[in-house]
């Protein structure tokens, strides 16, 4: 990792962190019955699942034990991970 992009890291990380946050509202609304089902919203409701991975799909009964503080850490952590998965894949098309 000799070339790491850090603004980009921190730029990419904060527009997932967006992502995450906008998926998150809108799979609470469509849990809640408030989301109505023709909606553009019904597309970042589904995107939340996508959001969740890996921490949420593996450690789901360390999260359901230990509530919304994990919870959150998880989501935070995904949003690091994809930051750096996408800065990473970035660099590498860069220097080819």
């Amino acid at each position: 990792m000799k070339n790491f992009n850090t603004v980009l890291f921190i730029l990419v990380t904060l527009a997932i962190g967006v992502l995450v946050f906008i998926s998150f509202i809108a799979a609470f609304g469509e849990d809640e019955g408030t989301l109505r089902p023709d909606s553009s919203w019904i597309i970042f409701a589904r995107l939340f699942v996508v959001f969740r991975f890996p921490t949420h799909t593996l450690l789901w009964p360390i999260i359901v034990k230990h509530g919304s503080e994990i919870y959150i850490s998880g989501l935070v952590f995904n949003c690091i991970f994809y930051g750096l998965y996408i800065e990473r894949f970035i660099s590498l098309f860069k220097k080819n």
